[in-house]
């Protein structure tokens, strides 16, 4: 009887033969692995030194796992054998094996590029250099630029806010109202007469006291500086529109007042200097006209709307007031000292009509404004009639003095258009002859009109050229002056010699020489 074979050791026998096979296989593989890696190992020591110890390192990680054989006996006739390795999974270690061994060719391609240690040409590296500086400083203009924006649209933001504050406070400022009890209060205490409305209008008068003797329009006006007559003037106004009585007369007295005490000054400085002739600064204060109303009339306006409102100051305004007040006044005081009461009274009434004006212009504004107290008979009327039959009194003064301030515009610029032909007419003769005209004079008598002319030249004027003359001004007169008086011509003639450094040449006064002797 044979005995059976065994089948297990049989097995076994070809299981180990499968197995030395597969070493076998696996040395190849492994063999063939290293020698992949050393070919890579030189690739990348030719490019980059420093990766050489990296690349060792992850091959000598690389190494052949530790192969263990397994047997398994499942049953008695079936034994199972397995080959296990040091990592869990073969195929894992194959894996990053494999993923390894293909990112390193990639990091190679990569720094084979750009590889750092390798030296470029010089002009490639000055091109390098210049392209990161340029590139860094455009960068840094950038951030510049835009810091800079930044700052400016703070700025404008900020300007546009304080803009806008500003033209707040503008707004504030402007919609400002009339204070009416302390513009009340204002007026009555300027109407009051104080020490120092007798001294400033003392000092005033004493400057355009002078300034009128000296023929100075700018002392005059310099003098106006320190004149208070405005203030009783406007109290003056208040207590009308107010039908306030006791106001009234307070006003009324310090205005007076200080009325008397401008013109009293005036006689005391024109009196000093009786010696000195009257002035230009003088005469022209002594014939008013509407035009003087016509002023007196807007600078009262203007003081008045001054004083009530908050935004204007009343001392410019009342500068321009004074101005028609103390000068007129000044300039009456010295007249009477030089024994002109007729010249001294048209310069009071000058300063007359501006006081009026001044006190209807005021009393006028403030009503508008709404300065007024309304007595019982007052509501049952309209509040205008109601004004003028408060101011009755100061409308019908202003019509008589418009009237005849009207007239005597009239008459006055007639006369100076009498004047300008007879100045005409005696320039005209003359200027053949080699005389000039240097000045005239103008007085009326009871039977004609006196024409007092000086002549310079040196040609000597007869008796034949002054009834020449005559002739020709009675028919001018006849034709547009048919009211006037007749004229009676004097002539003053001032001789004129040539005299040169040759006594046997004589020139004599052509046209153009007269004309220049006339300048």
């Amino acid at each position: 009887m044979k005995k059976p074979k065994d089948t297990s050791s049989d097995k076994l026998t070809a299981f180990q033969d499968s197995t030395e096979i597969t070493d076998a296989k696996d040395t190849a593989a492994q063999s063939d692995f290293l020698t992949q890696t050393d070919t890579d190992i030189s690739m990348i020591e030719e490019t980059e030194d420093d990766d050489l110890d990296e690349t060792v390192e992850d091959t000598a990680c690389a190494q052949p796992p530790e192969a263990k054989v397994k047997i398994e006996s499942l049953a008695p006739d079936v034994v199972v054998a397995s080959l296990e390795t040091s990592e869990p999974e073969e195929d894992s270690v194959e894996n990053e094996s494999q993923a390894h061994s293909e990112e390193v060719p990639k990091q190679e391609d990569i720094e084979l590029e750009t590889p750092p240690d390798v030296d470029l040409p010089e002009q490639e590296s000055d091109e390098l250099t210049t392209y990161q500086s340029s590139t860094e400083s455009d960068d840094t203009q950038d951030e510049v630029n835009k810091e800079e924006d930044r700052e400016e649209e703070v700025k404008e933001k900020k300007e546009a806010k304080l803009e806008s504050y500003k033209q707040f406070v503008a707004e504030q400022f402007s919609n400002q109202t009339v204070d009416y009890p302390e513009v009340r209060v204002t007026i009555e205490a300027n109407a009051l007469p104080s020490k120092m409305y007798f001294i400033m209008n003392i000092l005033s008068a004493i400057i355009a006291s002078y300034g009128l003797v000296t023929n100075s329009a700018a002392v005059v006006i310099g003098a106006m500086l320190v004149a208070m007559m405005l203030g009783p003037i406007t109290g003056v106004a208040l207590a009308i529109i107010d039908h306030r009585m006791p106001l009234l007369r307070k006003s009324i007295l310090t205005v007076l007042s200080g009325v008397t005490l401008v013109v009293l000054v005036g006689f005391i400085v024109g009196w000093l200097h009786k010696d000195q002739s009257l002035t230009a600064e003088i005469l022209s204060r002594t014939q008013p006209t509407s035009m003087d109303l016509m002023i007196a009339l807007a600078g009262g306006t203007a003081g008045a709307y001054a004083m009530v409102s908050p935004h204007l100051s009343v001392a410019v305004v009342g500068v321009a007031v004074a101005t028609a007040l103390v000068p007129p006044l000044a300039a009456s005081g010295i007249l009477f000292a030089h024994g002109e009461p007729q010249l001294g009274l048209g310069a009071l009434l000058l300063a007359a009509t501006n006081i009026i004006a001044i006190q209807f212009t005021n009393a006028l504004v403030l009503w508008v404004l709404g300065f007024r107290r309304l007595v019982d008979d007052d509501y049952q009327s309209n509040t205008y009639l109601t004004f003028l039959q408060r101011n009755a009194v100061t409308l019908l003064l202003l019509g008589g003095l418009g009237t005849y301030l009207t007239i005597n515009l009239q008459t006055n610029a007639k006369q100076q258009a009498f004047e300008n032909n007879v100045k005409e007419t005696i320039t005209a003769y003359f200027t053949d002859k080699g005389n000039v005209l240097t000045n005239t004079q103008f007085d009326v008598t009871d039977e004609r009109q006196v024409v007092r002319a000086i002549i310079r030249g040196e040609t000597t004027p007869s008796a034949y050229d002054v009834r020449q003359i005559e002739t020709t001004i009675t028919q001018d007169m006849t034709k547009n002056f048919p009211s006037y008086l007749p004229i009676k011509l004097q002539l003053r003639y001032l001789p004129v010699q040539v005299i040169e450094s040759d006594p046997l040449i004589q020139d004599k006064l052509d046209e153009t020489d007269a004309a220049i002797l006339t300048n």
